[in-house]
């Protein structure tokens, strides 16, 4: 994921500034610029999460006995830019037809299923990711990491207010869902220009984590809003 337009948090790493942050790179569940979850960075490590999830989803919801099928890797994406690369990423065609194959053995492998959706996801494909990471969430309905990338990719097709309701029920699965608090309080204060709503949900957020990888960005931007706000109404 890179580009200004691909994400809020998602995989990217901590550092994006609120100025590039206000051109679009949010970030993920999975934790990048555009921070997915801590990753959570976005926590499905497709490393080593995706490959338990393999082991034991099929238990979990009833897909009976089968070989187990090793989900590949998707490699991690180049530091986001304003500018990405095209040379340098992965190669996401690839990848999703691999999860394709995968799940048209085994066509409820949330496993795969999510995969498929980051790889949609980080691809820019948005629309399809979402359709994937609804698809999760009927096997999965309180999975944050999931919902939190599904509300970016709302954002990213311009339906901000369906952003922020996913924003608020992944938190309310998940309360110390750091990622979904952050981009909640970036639509808030980029896209709604709703300064105070942004700084009471950062000011929450650093509450609860106050080394968070974006925090100085956080405190930087509540600053700058405070003294919007003195300034007069928006």
């Amino acid at each position: 994921m890179t580009s200004c337009c691909s994400i809020l948090l998602k995989r990217g790493g901590p550092g994006a500034a609120l100025l590039v942050a206000a051109q679009g790179c949010y970030g993920n569940a999975r934790g990048g610029t555009g921070v997915r979850s801590e990753r959570t960075n976005r926590v499905m490590n497709v490393k080593s999460a995706l490959i338990v999830a393999v082991l034991c989803f099929p238990l979990l919801f009833g897909c009976g006995k089968k070989e187990e099928q090793k989900i590949p890797v998707l490699p991690a994406a180049p530091e986001h830019s304003l500018h990405r690369d095209e040379a340098q990423l992965p190669n996401y065609d690839g990848l999703i037809e691999e999860y394709r194959s995968i799940l048209a053995e085994d066509p409820n492998s949330l496993a795969a299923i999510v995969a498929l959706g980051n790889a949609y996801f980080d691809d820019r494909q948005w629309k399809r990711a979402i359709m994937m990471y609804e698809h999760a969430l009927l096997l999965d309905p309180r999975n944050a990491d999931v919902r939190t990338d599904m509300a970016t990719a709302y954002r990213n097709i311009g339906m901000v207010d369906r952003a922020l309701v996913e924003y608020r029920t992944a938190i309310e699965h998940d309360p110390g869902h750091l990622n979904a608090r952050y981009n909640q309080g970036m639509i808030y204060a980029h896209d709604k220009r709703d300064f105070r709503a942004a700084i009471h949900i950062w000011e929450e957020l650093l509450k609860l984590a106050p080394s968070y990888p974006q925090a100085d960005n956080i405190k930087s931007g509540i600053a700058t809003f405070r003294k919007a706000l003195k300034k007069g109404p928006q």
